[in-house]
């Protein structure tokens, strides 16, 4: 039977439905956005508390282990970067001829014999001299046997005369007397490949290591009261070995420092720190370094590029010199600072020299932020994140800045808040920002400014600074004292950014006949509401629309040069004025010209070479 319908009334009442499942569905979408805040595209965020002071921190953390790298040129180019620390096995293989226990006692009783270390082979250990003449402080490892004095005849194996051992350890000692800082008794013993019992009669690594440690330890001793000595080395961060070696009292007095190694791909703190800071403090060894004498993403030798040259490893080493940082590190060996024409793996040096990316992340931290210059205080940090993926820290710095880094692993940029707050109140501050990213690695590390800002503080001393977060970077800050005035900074042909300058410094350069192809500027210290524009004539391009404060006039990548530049002020107080000066190719500097007057020339096709720009009242 036909039923009639009444089209009308049946799309009212879907409508209606519609709306009710619309009405429906948002309220769903917006309770899971209130219920769930990870799921919005709000912001990452940062707070550093300058009022906090979470302890001491050593400028070591910058460190590396070497298995080769002799070069002065290579060790100044680790040096250029704040790398102050190194760790490197002396092998006892290399440097002992090769003879027999009995040979070597007898020995000890006449002059000229195989015991004297006259006689020994040194030649591979230039580099302890040339570390010490660039200012590094180097760790020696005590690096295993002799086969002739093994049990296993191997130099893996147990020493079987305590009489030869020591005296070995003696004289190196002596050797190097004035050109190290620290001593590490043996490497990873908890591994076979390492220290194997065989034929020793020891029951186990531990009851072994803990003899070659008090012999080791004695034979230092004998020769030099001072210098830190240290171990067990282990291949992770496991705290028995520790508790064995401070609960026996012929080792506890010469344990200066304790040490281990951990590799992994996700840094998820260094709480093996803490843990082996407890065990020593339960021993009533209070405030013990640690080490972490060898780190990085992965311990086999297959080629991986985190090792090596990966941009991705920029926040990697990021992530994980902030934990050591934040968990009191005494100092670090990323393992290692060799070099791609002797090591095919684990290396931080490319065969021409030039570094790798990850290396900017130490030059960011060490250098620029000055944490790598003497000892800093680590200050409060929290953050919570947004589309990135971060870590956050601060510190005042040797010489009383304050500094503050932000670590971003995600593949993503995001809008970055940092809020710097205990500050001086009611003060301005130039905020410099740096940049460690795949834009800026290892070949042509990045020492110049990215960004400049001016904080300033409110009443309770407060303030933010607001940028965008690149994607897999870290970005350092440093506060400085407010100039009233202009920075800039030029980008040059053949030369790329240069470093940015302050009021009447030159940007750009003068007779290398390069041509000024870009240029950004800020104000420094004026009111909010204070800007500066400015305008550029660009070669093959004329006059380009006027842009503000820091936003870049003129082009890169295209060798266009800039020819002329009108600058002015816009919303400063009464009495402020901008001046500048371009220098022209064949026509040297010209005359001083202020607010909106051309500097430069246009019809001519002479670019500008460099500028100086002055602020003033």
């Amino acid at each position: 039977m036909n039923k009639k319908i009444d089209i009308h009334a049946t799309i009212q009442a879907f409508s209606m439905k519609s709306w009710l499942s619309v009405l429906l569905i948002l309220t769903m979408v917006l309770t899971t956005i209130s219920l769930f805040p990870g799921v919005s595209s709000a912001a990452s965020s940062a707070t550093i508390s300058f009022n906090q002071n979470v302890g001491s921190r050593s400028p070591n953390i910058f460190g590396g282990a070497i298995n080769f790298l002799d070069g002065a040129s290579d060790i100044d180019s680790l040096r250029s970067v704040g790398i102050n620390f190194v760790r490197r096995d002396v092998y006892l293989s290399e440097v002992l001829p090769n003879t027999t226990v009995a040979q070597y006692l007898a020995d000890m009783n006449v002059v000229g014999g195989v015991d004297d270390p006259n006689n020994w082979n040194w030649s591979k250990y230039g580099w302890i001299d040339t570390y010490k003449n660039k200012g590094l402080k180097t760790m020696i490892i005590l690096s295993y046997n002799v086969p002739w004095l093994s049990y296993n005849n191997a130099t893996n194996g147990v020493p079987k005369n305590w009489t030869v051992y020591e005296d070995i350890i003696k004289k190196i000692t002596q050797r190097f007397q004035g050109k190290i800082e620290y001593i590490e008794v043996w490497n990873e013993p908890d591994l076979l490949q390492f220290l194997n019992v065989s034929g020793s009669g020891y029951a186990n690594s531990l009851a072994a290591y803990k003899d070659i440690y008090k012999h080791a330890a004695s034979a230092v001793r004998s020769v030099n009261a001072t210098i830190p000595i240290g171990g067990p080395a282990l291949s992770n961060g496991d705290t028995s070995w520790a508790n064995a070696m401070l609960q026996d009292a012929t080792i506890k007095p010469n344990v200066n420092f304790l040490s281990y190694h951990l590799y992994k791909q996700i840094p998820n703190g260094e709480s093996a720190i803490t843990d082996l800071k407890n065990v020593a403090t339960a021993n009533g060894v209070a405030n013990m370094p640690v080490y972490v004498t060898e780190w990085n993403w992965d311990w086999q030798y297959i080629g991986s590029p985190m090792n090596d040259g990966s941009t991705d490893a920029i926040p990697y080493v990021g992530h994980r010199l902030h934990d050591m940082i934040y968990y009191n590190a005494a100092g670090t060996g990323y393992f290692a600072f060799n070099k791609n024409d002797s090591a095919s793996d684990f290396y931080s040096i490319y065969a021409n020299g030039s570094l790798t990316p990850k290396m900017n992340t130490y030059s960011l931290l060490s250098k620029r932020l000055g944490l790598g210059d003497g000892t800093f205080t680590l200050r409060g940090s929290s953050w919570s994140n947004g589309a990135a993926s971060i870590v956050a820290g601060g510190a005042t710095n040797s010489s009383g800045k304050n500094v503050a880094w932000v670590v971003n692993e995600a593949p993503n940029s995001d809008a970055m808040t940092v809020n710097l707050t205990q500050l001086s109140p009611n003060t301005n501050y130039k905020a410099e920002l740096y940049l460690a990213d795949s834009s800026n690695n290892g070949n042509t590390i990045s020492q110049s400014t990215w960004i400049v800002q001016t904080l300033t503080t409110n009443s309770s001393g407060n303030g933010s600074l607001v940028f965008t977060l690149p994607p897999r970077s870290v970005v350092g800050i440093k506060l400085g004292a407010v100039t009233t005035g202009s920075t800039y900074q030029a980008h040059v042909g053949n030369v790329g950014w240069q470093s940015w300058v302050n009021n009447e410094a030159t940007a750009g350069t003068v007779g290398q006949g390069l041509s000024m192809e870009a240029l950004k500027i800020q104000l420094v210290g004026l009111p909010a509401g204070s800007h500066i524009k400015y305008q550029a004539h660009v070669s093959n391009v004329g006059w380009q629309s006027w842009v503000y404060d820091g936003v870049m006039a003129g082009t890169t990548g295209q060798a266009n040069a800039m020819e002329a530049i009108k600058i002015m002020l816009e919303g400063a107080p009464a009495g402020y004025h901008v001046k500048y000066r371009a220098h022209v190719a064949n026509v040297g500097w010209q005359s001083w010209v202020s607010d909106g007057a051309i500097a430069g020339t246009t019809g001519q096709a002479l670019p500008i070479q460099a500028i100086e720009i002055s602020v003033y009242q």
